[in-house]
């Protein structure tokens, strides 16, 4: 690995903490678009003279148009991303990207979880981009930050460790 010799491990820090921080604020914004807005308590109508009120709950739910693909793929994206936190058991080994193909059937299974949380970040920033949807923007932030910090701790992490 060449970015342990040539990147100064604070400046590795500070990409690797960006990054996973930039990753997150698309993804938090997307949930906050797919969960339902709480609505208010009370309803006033001001035509009428005494300005009477009604429960909220009895108005119709203006529901827009939501896109179940664009969901579940927040939903991949968002498992992508937290496998791609620092401090998950190592046990899993779901952080990099493999670098042999492996002989036995575990060996695959790993091999092909890994293959399909890398790709989804990009296929979910893809579909954004042609399909529009209400998750267009924050789906495709996110999917090609995840991509990136897919890509770049690897070696930012072995830069990290380079320090002793």
């Amino acid at each position: 690995m060449f970015a342990a010799l040539l990147l100064d491990p604070r400046l590795a820090f500070l990409i690797l903490c960006s990054l996973l921080i930039a990753a997150a604020v698309p993804i938090a914004f997307a949930w906050a678009r797919v969960l339902p807005e709480e609505p208010p308590p009370f309803r006033f109508h001001r035509s009428s003279k005494g300005g009477t009120f009604d429960d909220a709950s009895s108005r119709e739910e203006q529901n827009p148009q939501r896109d179940p693909l664009a969901i579940a793929l927040l939903l991949c994206v968002t498992f992508s991303y937290a496998l791609q936190l620092p401090g998950l058991p190592q046990g899993l080994r779901l952080d990099t990207v493999p670098t042999i193909v492996p002989d036995d059937t575990l060996g695959w299974i790993e091999f092909a979880l890994v293959w399909f949380f890398l790709a989804i970040p990009g296929f979910a920033a893809a579909y954004a981009i042609l399909r529009p949807n209400f998750l267009r923007i924050p789906l495709f932030t996110a999917g090609v930050l995840v991509l990136l910090l897919w890509l770049l701790s690897a070696p930012l992490r072995a830069a990290l460790a380079a320090v002793s």
